[in-house]
């Protein structure tokens, strides 16, 4: 969506059904190719041997790139077909399913150092406290985590047989990630007219929810009465 939203500001001519379009075709072909793709891969998996135990870490990652690639050459949406894939590949059992559990996590920790590394290089935080950016971004991230968020978990939440605490726990914990800041980049790479405003306030965004939001969730789980245990290394 956000990609269209970019197409849409920087094209001429473009209009709002056209995005709307487009949207429902990425998501359903990449729907479609999400879950064509996790059902070939675990016949393959399972069927298929590797030599080496370093190889399954590696051959899921392949296949990540496979099942994108495909998606987005049928014009779909290659982060659905992956996710998809990802979730119907999770609760199977398949061969060194933990080692490549141990891969991939690893991967995706350093994706994300990478990107706010990349973040803090690229944002100009004297232009967020002078154009009074920072304002904008902590009434928006305000906004998100008292009243966005839990409005839109609520009617998820509400036939999940979980008590008041853990509802509340879980729309104040949300995700904490740097997929905010791979979003704004897209306008920023595109020059879209505000770009610089847009990933600065995105900055502030970001920075309120790991700090305040991830920073208290300890505190949020025992006000909650939410139990919560340190996983080591070598745990599930």
């Amino acid at each position: 969506m956000t990609i269209q939203r970019v197409e849409f500001a920087t094209t001429d001519g473009a209009s709002g059904w056209s995005v709307v379009r487009e949207f429902l075709l990425e998501m359903s072909v990449g729907l479609a190719v999400g879950v064509a793709g996790s059902a070939l891969l675990v016949i393959f998996m399972r069927r298929v041997r590797l030599p080496s135990e370093g190889l399954y870490p590696l051959r899921t990652l392949a296949a990540a790139g496979v099942i994108y690639g495909l998606a987005a050459l049928l014009h779909g949406s290659g982060f659905l077909a992956v996710f998809i894939a990802g979730l119907a590949l999770s609760d199977l059992d398949l061969p060194y399913k933990r080692q490549i559990q141990r891969f991939h996590t690893s991967l995706a920790s350093l994706a994300e150092i990478v990107v706010f590394v990349a973040l803090g290089l690229t944002v100009n935080v004297r232009q967020i406290f002078d154009g009074g950016i920072w304002s904008d971004g902590l009434l928006l991230a305000i906004a998100l985590a008292f009243v966005a968020r839990p409005v839109g978990l609520a009617p998820l939440l509400a036939p999940m047989r979980l008590r008041l605490g853990e509802k509340l726990f879980l729309a104040w914990g949300g995700l904490k990630g740097a997929v905010p800041i791979l979003l704004a980049s897209f306008a920023l790479l595109e020059h879209v007219a505000g770009a610089d405003r847009i990933y600065g306030i995105v900055f502030v965004v970001v920075a309120f929810s790991v700090i305040v939001q991830g920073g208290t969730v300890p505190f949020a789980a025992r006000r909650l009465g939410v139990p919560m245990r340190l996983v080591h290394g070598g745990d599930p």
